[in-house]
């Protein structure tokens, strides 16, 4: 059974789905192996919930991370550059700069 959800998980890794941005997003800081693993873990809790509850599947979508942060990658990358000791100013017209 653990191979047969470590194959699913490599083949979700393939795809823009939730499950495949969670893996590269997981694989970036611990490697493919773990994010396999950890991949195949949250399929099975997804298949635990459908059979409990009896609710289909909802995808969250590919971008669910990038739109549950709080701070958006612009404001982090400013924050840096204001860490570092840069005037930043932000401009509402973005074809002025």
């Amino acid at each position: 059974m653990k191979a047969a959800l470590v194959e699913a998980a490599w083949s979700a890794s393939k795809t823009r789905s939730f499950l495949g941005s969670t893996f590269w997003s997981i694989a970036s800081r611990h490697g493919k192996n773990k994010a396999v693993v950890a991949i195949a873990h949250k399929m099975l809790v997804i298949a635990y919930h459908i059979l409990k509850t009896g609710e289909p599947y909802k995808e969250l979508g590919a971008d669910f991370q990038a739109k549950r942060r709080s701070v958006t990658h612009e404001e982090l990358m400013i924050k840096r550059l204001q860490k570092l000791g840069y005037l930043i100013q932000k401009s509402e017209d973005p074809s002025s700069a």
